[in-house]
């Protein structure tokens, strides 16, 4: 090989690495996700205590309190939670179900009342059942309206990430589109539904503050927060964990879509707002380089107790 052969081909390696680095995100979940990866298995039933009773063999519902119910998966490998909330003259379903199972005949057990399913984000994982139980709601934003100019959506490929369980982009009808700060009266309980961005664009909490109950998706949850995935962002990360502390009462309980890994309890993943106020300081940290972390892509932040924080490079999270 001759000196101006190699120089070549160190040039589009370095070339390629520049490529790579720069989409990262992308190119990790191609990848790990897709190249590696595979269509999910039923897990076995988990070995230890559970909260709440079992519908299907699959599906674990727990009654969180008067007319609200968190509806699990944990037989699906991520351990999804959603959350059924319901008022006297309508429900909410947050976060539609994997898609692993049906998750309607779960609905329709708990309730008679007209539902309107609105997903936390539109991840493969968490937009199971939109399109499939009366009204599907999403947050009015112009880049998914746009999208949409017959009322129908479909799913981009890392909107969706649907190709880590080998699953197609769907494409569903959208009833409704919710503004930001949107109050939802259910008849004697109101949620208001917030943009909660950072995990994706798009990503929205819903809060009840007369139940002191703030529904959070993928924003927290007891495990690895994905702040490396298309679309995530720790600007936005950090100005929605200010948002969130800045309105949600200090007792506020907070119910997540993934539940803790074993040994903890299979039960509606719980946690607080010092859970919160500490990934807030955490992402104050990071923005100001004063905490390091472990790992090269991506790279993980410790958070509180199991709580953890991983990230892309810095280039690819504003």
């Amino acid at each position: 090989m001759t000196r101006k052969s190699v120089a070549g081909l160190l040039a589009g390696l370095a070339g390629a690495a520049i490529l790579a680095a720069c989409f990262a995100p992308f190119v990790y979940h191609e990848v790990v996700f897709g190249w590696l990866g595979h269509a999910p298995e039923l897990q076995p039933k988990p070995a230890g205590p559970v909260a709440g009773r079992w519908f299907d063999d699959y599906y674990l519902v727990e009654q969180l309190d008067e007319g609200t119910y968190a509806i699990g998966e944990p037989r699906y490998y991520q351990g999804n939670y959603s959350y059924l909330i319901l008022g006297t003259e309508r429900a909410v379903l947050f976060d539609a179900g994997t898609g692993f199972r049906d998750i309607t005949p779960v609905v329709r057990s708990l309730t008679s009342l007209p539902v309107t399913v609105i997903p936390s984000h539109l991840h493969f994982d968490h937009v199971g059942a939109l399109g499939k139980i009366d009204r599907t709601a999403l947050i009015d934003l112009p880049t998914l309206r746009a999208r949409a100019p017959d009322g129908f959506l479909a799913l981009q490929r890392y909107e969706f990430l649907g190709f880590t369980d080998r699953l197609l982009s769907p494409r569903f009808r959208v009833d409704d589109w919710l503004a930001a700060d949107a109050r939802l009266d259910l008849g004697g309980r109101v949620l208001s539904l917030w943009s909660t961005p950072g995990h994706t664009p798009s990503s929205v909490s819903l809060y009840d503050a007369d139940r002191r109950q703030l529904f959070a998706g993928d924003y927290l949850y007891p495990g690895e927060l994905y702040a490396f995935t298309p679309g995530a962002s720790l600007g936005a990360y950090r100005r929605t964990a200010a948002l969130l502390l800045s309105r949600i009462d200090p007792q506020t309980t907070v119910y997540t879509a993934h539940m803790a890994d074993p040994p903890a309890p299979v039960r509606a993943p719980a946690m607080q707002v010092e859970d919160l106020r500490a990934l807030a300081a955490t992402l104050e940290a990071i923005e100001h380089g004063t905490v390091s972390g472990e790992g090269f892509f991506p790279r993980r932040y410790p958070v509180r107790g199991v709580l953890t924080l991983a990230t892309a490079f810095p280039w690819n999270n504003r």
